[in-house]
């Protein structure tokens, strides 16, 4: 029960690592939203969440909608009474070379994993300092944790990918902006950190192996299988090792952990 009395916003909860990260939460004591975009997604994913353990809140939205984002934690806070966790893990992918690449591609990437993911941690971060008490913030400085925020980057931000330039940048800024939130949160003890996977099965890999494979010359499920033999330890990763590494930045044991960037990778990037 290490998250126990918590109450944690997950974006893109409705399937893959979300929602592992969903049950894994719940099991662990927390109250969960699970923030998803898909309708036929979001009511099933709370369902399997509430069972893993304690109450979970279904809640459709778009999390690039910074002003439906202030309005979730808005109602969070009036049915919990606070909100502890956020874990922006919502985001998208695809394959674009570098000179095909369009501006409308080039936007909508960004606006869904970069611009969504700062909004959405400045407003999570406003509501957890209004929860401290005010001799506390006005000190400048906390004893102890008032908030923990998990961005999802991708070992693809670590380095450039010439046919997924648009998501590098993507998951890079991710990273950066991990470290300039912990730092501006740091007098707050808000803690900030990022989670790197690589190959996960997962639906967003089944796409990709669907759409990527086949312009690389691989026949159905080839390309995943070629990515997971690249890794060190030569297997993929799993969506329950993902969500081990959020649960333990987001309890009390992650308290002295800010603005770091964790690749859950089998070994992939080595820094």
């Amino acid at each position: 029960m290490k998250l126990q009395h918590k109450v944690a916003i997950i974006t893109g909860a409705g399937q893959g690592i979300g929602l592992a990260m969903g049950e894994r939460f719940s099991a662990e004591g927390a109250h969960v939203v699970v923030a998803e975009i898909d309708r036929d997604l979001v009511h099933s994913a709370a369902e399997r969440i509430s069972a893993a353990g304690t109450e979970a809140l279904a809640y459709p939205i778009d999390v690039t909608d910074s002003d439906a984002v202030q309005r979730m934690i808005a109602e969070v806070v009036a049915r919990y009474d606070k909100l502890d966790i956020l874990v922006n893990n919502a985001g998208h992918s695809e394959r674009v070379s570098f000179l095909e690449m369009t501006p409308t591609q080039w936007d909508f990437l960004q606006k869904v994993n970069q611009r969504a993911v700062f909004f959405a941690m400045q407003a999570a971060a406003k509501q957890m300092i209004a929860q401290m008490p005010d001799e506390v913030r006005a000190a400048g400085r906390a004893e102890r944790s008032y908030g923990k925020i998990i961005n999802l980057s991708s070992i693809a931000g670590r380095r450039g990918r010439a046919d997924a330039l648009h998501y590098s940048v993507s998951k890079a800024a991710v990273i950066t902006m991990t470290q300039g939130a912990a730092m501006a949160l740091a007098p707050y003890n808000i803690n900030v950190n990022a989670i790197c996977p690589s190959v996960v099965p997962t639906a967003m890999w089944d796409k990709l192996d669907r759409e990527w494979g086949p312009q690389l010359g691989y026949p159905p499920g080839g390309f995943y299988k070629a990515r997971v033999e690249k890794v060190p330890l030569k297997r993929a990763g799993t969506v329950h090792e993902i969500a081990a590494m959020a649960t333990f930045l987001c309890s009390d044991d992650g308290d002295y952990i800010t603005g770091q960037t964790y690749n859950v990778d089998g070994g992939s990037e080595l820094n």
